[in-house]
C-alpha cells in the first residue's frame, strides 16, 4: 500500500535492464563483432571518417578515440543517471548498497577503456552510437520543458522544508530539498499544485494535478482544479469531462462538500454551454437551483453566478419567463440582475 500511494513502480522494473537491455546490447555486439572478424562484405571498406577499416582494432596515432569516448560516455550517463538520487541522504542498507553500486559503475569506466582495445572498430562505432543515444535520451527526458510538452511530470519537485536548528529551538532556515515528484503524496502535490494556480503558473499546475489524480483518482479537489485550468484555456469539452467526473464522485455529497459540487456543476455548465452544447449545460446550472443556499460567502456567490448564468442562456434561447423565474432568485442576492430580470419580463 505505501509503494502505490508513493506512486513506485513494480518491483520487477529492477530487472528489466537485466532481461531485456543488456541480452540485446550482447546479441548486437557480438553479431557485429563476428561480422567484423568474418570480414563482411563492406565491413573493410565502409567504414566511418578516418575509420575505414571496420575489422582492423584500434591502432595508430587514433587508437585512442573510440576507447575514450566509450569509458567517458558510460561515466557521463551514469552520473546523469544518479542526479535525481541523493545517496547521501539514504539510509541503512539500502544507502550503503547504492553508495558501492554508483562507485562500482565509475569504476567500470576503466576496464571498459581497456576493452576498448581490443575489439573491433565495427563493434566500436555501435557502441559509441549506442551511448551516444543513450546519453541525448536520458538529457532530454530530464528537460522539464521536454517534459511538459510529452505530458510527463517534472522529476524533480521543489519542495520547502522548514528545518530549524538545534541550537535554537525559535529559529528556522527555509532549504530547498528536491524530491522525486513520484515520492511526493498526493495530498501534498495538490497543495502544491493550487500554490501554482494561485501564483499563474497553470502549466506546472495542470502537471501536478494530472500526477495526483493518477495516484489518487478519488481527490475531488484535483478534478475540480484541472477543469478550471482548462476552461481558462477554452479546453471546453475537456474541461467539462473533469468537471462531470467530480459530480459523479459527489453523487453521496457530504455537508462539507457542497462548495465542491457547486464549483463542479458550475463549471460543467459553463463548460458545455461555450462549447455549444446548451443543452447539456442547462441540466448542469438547474440541479444548482435544486441546492439548498450554502453558507459560505463563497459558496454562496457561486451558487447564485450559476443561476444568473442559468437565466442568461434560457433568455438567448427565448426561453423569457424560465429565464426570469431563476433570475428572480438571483436578484435577491445582486440587485444588480434586476436590470435583466426586468428585460425578461418586458420582452
Amino acid at each position: 500500500m505505501k509503494r502505490r500511494e508513493l506512486g513506485c513502480p513494480s518491483y520487477l522494473w529492477n530487472f528489466a535492464f537485466f532481461t531485456a537491455q543488456f541480452p540485446c546490447f550482447l546479441l548486437w555486439m557480438s553479431s557485429i563483432r563476428r561480422m567484423c572478424l568474418d570480414h563482411h562484405p563492406g565491413f573493410d571498406s565502409g567504414g566511418a571518417l578516418w575509420f575505414l577499416n571496420l575489422t582492423d582494432y584500434p591502432s595508430g596515432i587514433m587508437c585512442f578515440t573510440f576507447p575514450t569516448l566509450i569509458a567517458g560516455l558510460h561515466y557521463i550517463n551514469v552520473q546523469i543517471s544518479f542526479r535525481t538520487i541523493k545517496i547521501a541522504n539514504l539510509q541503512g542498507v539500502l544507502g550503503l548498497l547504492a553508495k558501492f553500486y554508483k562507485l562500482y559503475l565509475d569504476i567500470l569506466s576503466i576496464p571498459l577503456f581497456l576493452v576498448g582495445f581490443y575489439i573491433p572498430q565495427g563493434s566500436l562505432v555501435y557502441w559509441v552510437t549506442n551511448s551516444s543515444l543513450t546519453l541525448i535520451q536520458q538529457l532530454c527526458l530530464k528537460n522539464p520543458n521536454v517534459r511538459n510538452q510529452l505530458g510527463l511530470p517534472n522529476l524533480m519537485e521543489p519542495v520547502k522544508n522548514r528545518v530549524a536548528t538545534e541550537n535554537d529551538h525559535n529559529s528556522a532556515a527555509d532549504s530547498e530539498v528536491l524530491i522525486p515528484i513520484e515520492a511526493v503524496p498526493p495530498k501534498k502535490l495538490l497543495e502544491l499544485a493550487l500554490k501554482d494556480m494561485a501564483a499563474g503558473d497553470q502549466d506546472k499546475a495542470l502537471i501536478l494535478l494530472r500526477t495526483t489524480i493518477e495516484k489518487d483518482p478519488e481527490l475531488v479537489q484535483a478534478l475540480v482544479a484541472i477543469g478550471q485550468i482548462l476552461c481558462s484555456k477554452k479546453l471546453f469539452e475537456e474541461a467539462a469531462e473533469n468537471f462531470e467526473l467530480a459530480i459523479h464522485k459527489l453523487s453521496y455529497i457530504k455537508e462539507e462538500e457542497i462548495g465542491l459540487l457547486l464549483l463542479s456543476l458550475f463549471g460543467a455548465g459553463v463548460s458545455r454551454i461555450w462549447e455549444g452544447k446548451n443543452s447539456d449545460g442547462i441540466e448542469h446550472l438547474k440541479k444548482i437551483a435544486e441546492l439548498r443556499e450554502p453558507d459560505s460567502p463563497m459558496d454562496k456567490a457561486c451558487y447564485y453566478r450559476g443561476l444568473v448564468m442559468l437565466g442568461s442562456t434560457l433568455f438567448q434561447l427565448g426561453e423569457k419567463s424560465e429565464a426570469a423565474k431563476y433570475l428572480r432568485i438571483a436578484a435577491t442576492y445582486d440587485p444588480g440582475v434586476n436590470a435583466y430580470l426586468k428585460e425578461c419580463e418586458e420582452g
